[in-house]
């Protein structure tokens, strides 16, 4: 998942009666084939509809705040949206009659976004308690587990060690639930980046002696640009490293009544294409073939238990 651990107040928030403005809208069939996916801008006019699934269902638009950030959500070589949180939204999004809108927004705005009803949903995030007091969280979409980063060639570290990287530079993507574990990291020298791509460009010129991400993104990295002088030295150390139910992604809805059946549709579709199939079968084309994305998620409750 990006590393989208973000929540920092931005913009202010458009009024609900707008709804996407200044938004690209995108068909279900074609994101779910990520194939050339066309785009538009779309303006609405006000929707009297005072719940979240009344709104969708009536204006037939599902609003997602996203940023561009491979392989969750991004803009191909053709311009268009598509990554694993578009295929997945697009299909829930098709439930409900609707299509999928991009909002597209810096990711440290989409939590707010969604808090203030701009948006109806954002891409998948962690789960932390300052989030839950302004959005309601889905059951959990995708397992993740942090990575410790290192040069390729020449590696400062050499073992994914509390040990190894005591008092080393480490880089992290500023306002990223990375960022405490590079705190937790004794005396270290902790370098905060703007986004991931500037970090592993750190690290490749060997400014810094790691780089604490989400695993998804390392493999992605490397796997588009084998030339990266990056790789993956092992799994974040346990005693560094969040309870696994908080390294878990989920998406995040408004609170409160406004959102309540919203959410109990989303959670529903959620759990039948874990528990089916359906889910493994999106991401696999992004490269995550792995079955630990997903395992134990089909049991998992509907609310956070970590």
């Amino acid at each position: 998942m990006a590393t989208k651990r973000l929540i920092h107040k931005t913009r202010p928030a458009k009024g609900r009666g707008l709804r996407a403005t200044g938004a690209l809208i995108l068909t279900a069939s074609v994101l779910a084939a990520c194939g050339s996916t066309s785009t538009s801008t779309t303006t609405t006019s006000s929707n009297k509809a005072t719940g979240l699934l009344a709104q969708v269902e009536s204006s037939h638009q599902l609003i997602i705040a996203m940023s561009a950030y491979a392989p969750e959500d991004y803009q191909n070589s053709a311009g268009n949206w598509t990554g694993y949180d578009p295929v997945i939204l697009s299909a829930f999004a098709k439930t409900l009659g609707a299509k999928l809108v991009v909002d597209a927004i810096p990711f440290a705005a989409s939590v707010e976004a969604v808090a203030t009803h701009r948006a109806d949903i954002t891409i998948d995030i962690y789960y932390t308690k300052a989030r839950a007091k302004v959005i309601a969280f889905s059951r959990p979409m995708l397992n993740y587990d942090d990575v410790v980063a290192v040069n390729k060639t020449h590696p400062q570290v050499t073992k994914d060690s509390v040990a190894a990287l005591t008092g080393k530079n480490i880089a992290v993507v500023t306002g990223s639930e990375e960022v405490s574990e590079a705190n937790n990291t004794p005396k270290a020298n902790v370098i905060q980046y703007s986004n991931i791509e500037e970090s592993f460009l750190a690290l490749s010129s060997g400014r810094v002696a790691a780089d604490y991400q989400p695993d998804t993104d390392v493999s992605w990295a490397i796997h588009k640009n084998p030339s990266l002088n990056i790789k993956i030295l092992g799994p974040m150390p346990k005693s560094l490293a969040p309870p696994i139910a908080s390294l878990r992604g989920y998406y995040g809805v408004p609170k409160g009544s406004y959102g309540k059946e919203f959410l109990q549709k989303l959670n529903a579709f959620l759990k039948k294409i874990e528990c089916n199939g359906t889910e493994q079968k999106m991401i696999n084309q992004f490269g995550m073939q792995n079955s630990v994305y997903l395992a134990g998620l089909c049991k998992a409750p509907n609310v956070y238990t970590g």
